[in-house]
C-alpha cells in the first residue's frame, strides 16, 4: 500500500510525527518514506510493505496529513501503475522534463574517444536545438581486450564542451558504485555546467549490488537498459531495484531481445513493449535502435533500418530515443559500423517528427 501525503508535507508537524508514531505500530508492517520535488511542489509518499492486505483503505486514508492511499496491485511496488493511481508517470531533472506523454532524443557517442569528436557532436546538436546526448564513458565489453572507455579522463572535458553547447542532460553508463563518484566530483569541478542520467547497461541489469547503490543516490536519474536474454518482468523487477532504495527517477530502456531469430539484426526489436511497459509501470519509456539493429543496412526504399525501428517505437509511443552517431564511424573505437553521420543527424530528427506527429494524431483519433 502506498500512502500519499499532503503535498509540502511538514515533516517536524505534529500531524506528521502522530502519522510516523501509527505507522510504528503497526504490526509485520515497515514502511519506506519516499519524496517527489517538483518545480513548486514536494510530494511525499510512504511505502507500506508486509501484511497490508488487512489494513483499511478508508482507515489509512483518514490519518494524519495523508491525502489520498494506493492499494498495490503489481510486483513493481514503487513503479508499478496501480488501481486508482493517480501519481505521476513523470520527473523533471535540470530543466528538462521526463514524461510518458512526450519525446527526447539523446543522440551521441557510443563511447568517448577524443575531445575533437565530442566538440562536433555536440556543435551539431546544438544547431539543431538538441539538449541531450549520449557520451560513453565507462564501458563493458564482452571481450577484456576491447577498448573499455576513458572513464574519469574524459569527464572535464565531455562537461565542459556540454556546458559550451547548452546541452543539460547526458545518458553515460555506469558499471561500478566509484563512478558515481567520479562523475560527481567531475561536475563539481567544472561547475556542474550539464547534468548526467546514469544508465545501467543490459550487461548489468541483473548486478543487484550496483542497482542498490544507484537506488542509493537521488542526484541523478536513471536509464536501465532491458537485460540480456531475460523476460520483462525480470527486467522491470530490476527497474524496482532502484526506486525501491528511493530513486523513482527511472526510464526503462528497450534495446532488442539477444536472439538469433532477430538475423540479420543484431538483436530481436521489443519495441511493441512500449505500450505494455507504459501500462504496467509509471515509467517513460526508451527505445535504442542503434543496439537493436547494429548495422547501417538500408531497405529498398533508401530508408534505413534503424529509422525504420526509430519509427515502431515512437508509433508506438515511446518517450526517449538512444541512439548512436559519430563524426568519423570509421575511427570510432566502439560500435563504429552502426553509428550514424552527423550529415544524417537533420533527417533522422526531421523523421522522429514526423512519426511523433503521426502517434499524436492517432491519440486524437481514437479519443
Amino acid at each position: 500500500m502506498i500512502l500519499i501525503l499532503e503535498p509540502n508535507v511538514d515533516t517536524s508537524s505534529a500531524e506528521y510525527l502522530q502519522l510516523i508514531s501509527i505507522l510504528d505500530s503497526l504490526p509485520d508492517v515497515e514502511y519506506r518514506t519516499h519524496n517527489v520535488q517538483g518545480a513548486e511542489v514536494k510530494l511525499t509518499e510512504v511505502y507500506l510493505i508486509g501484511d497490508t492486505q488487512s489494513l483499511s483503505i478508508e482507515r489509512m486514508r483518514a490519518l494524519p496529513t495523508v491525502e489520498s492511499t494506493v492499494r498495490i496491485s503489481e510486483s513493481y511496488r514503487v513503479l508499478g501503475r496501480h488501481e486508482d493511481d493517480n501519481r505521476p508517470a513523470s520527473f523533471n531533472y535540470n530543466g528538462v522534463r521526463f514524461s510518458q506523454d512526450n519525446l527526447h532524443v539523446f543522440a551521441g557517442l557510443c563511447a568517448v574517444d577524443s575531445a575533437e569528436h565530442v566538440e562536433l557532436m555536440m556543435r551539431a546538436l546544438k544547431e539543431h536545438g538538441q539538449q541531450c546526448t549520449r557520451m560513453g564513458a565507462y564501458k563493458p565489453r564482452t571481450s577484456p581486450y576491447s577498448f573499455q572507455g576513458h572513464g574519469k579522463d574524459c569527464l572535464p572535458f565531455v562537461f565542459e564542451l556540454a556546458g559550451k553547447y547548452d546541452i543539460k542532460v547526458i545518458a553515460m553508463e555506469v558499471t561500478h558504485e566509484s563512478h558515481i563518484d567520479e562523475i560527481d566530483a567531475a561536475l563539481t569541478a567544472a561547475g556542474r555546467p550539464t547534468g548526467v542520467m546514469l544508465q545501467i547497461g543490459t550487461r548489468n541489469t541483473q548486478n543487484f549490488e550496483l542497482l542498490k547503490c544507484v537506488g542509493r543516490q537521488s542526484t541523478y536519474p536513471v536509464l536501465i537498459k532491458r537485460g540480456f536474454g531475460i523476460t520483462l518482468n525480470e527486467s522491470l523487477n530490476a527497474a524496482e531495484y532502484l526506486a525501491s532504495e528511493g530513486n523513482r527517477n527511472v526510464i526503462f530502456a528497450l534495446r532488442g531481445v539477444k536472439s538469433n531469430l532477430g538475423d540479420p539484426h543484431r538483436n530481436l526489436v521489443d519495441f511493441a513493449h512500449v505500450p505494455v511497459i507504459k501500462r504496467k509501470t509509471l515509467m517513460p519509456v526508451c527505445i535504442d535502435p542503434s543496439h537493436s539493429v547494429g548495422t547501417r543496412a538500408t531497405g529498398r526504399d533508401g530508408i534505413m533500418d534503424v529509422m525504420h525501428v526509430t519509427a515502431q517505437g515512437i508509433i508506438a509511443g515511446a518517450n526517449m530515443v538512444l541512439v548512436d552517431f559519430h563524426p568519423v564511424p570509421e575511427k570510432a573505437l566502439v560500435d563504429g559500423p552502426q553509428a550514424l553521420v552527423l550529415d544524417e543527424l537533420g533527417p533522422f530528427l526531421r523523421d522522429v517528427e514526423i512519426v511523433r506527429e503521426a502517434y499524436v494524431k492517432r491519440l486524437v483519433n481514437l479519443a
